[in-house]
């Protein structure tokens, strides 16, 4: 994986530009109703790390620029996409068990958006042109 360049967009937040270039191999691309929003379940699957990744897309998001994204539980991605306020938005799965770098899950997501990553490729895929992340997690380490 490579660091894009990537303006930054706030204090609390990066927008982080995708290529047309960018696009993963789905393994799935359903669309599921939720409510009164449309939605589409995808999936991809890093064989290098025999890791799938799993995203809720709500709302039209082709072309869309500064598009929230945002990391939930992945048991629980099609309740929280019911309860979505905001739309379009990107919910990307996340599991409870430690990642492969030992960081966070949020953490892994956001590193996977930021720089050449099966996360980044996949939402690439469905045309989006630009997202936007939260970058100032913050964990507190008790001594």
């Amino acid at each position: 994986m490579t660091a894009r360049p990537e303006p930054s967009f706030s204090w609390t937040a990066r927008r982080v530009e995708l290529r047309e270039s960018e696009s993963a191999v789905l393994v799935l691309d359903e669309r599921v109703p939720l409510g009164r929003n449309t939605a589409r379940l995808i999936a991809t699957r890093d064989e290098g790390a025999d890791v799938d990744y799993l995203a809720l897309i709500i709302g039209d998001v082709a072309d869309g620029h500064d598009i929230a994204v945002r990391g939930v539980d992945e048991e629980a991605l099609l309740v929280e996409g019911g309860r979505t306020e905001s739309s379009p938005e990107i919910l990307i799965g996340l599991r409870t068990a430690p990642s492969i770098c030992g960081c966070s899950s949020e953490q892994h997501i956001d590193s996977q958006l930021c720089l050449d990553g099966p996360v980044r490729t996949m939402i690439a895929s469905v045309g989006v042109k630009s997202v936007v992340v939260d970058c100032c997690r913050v964990t507190s380490v008790v001594a």
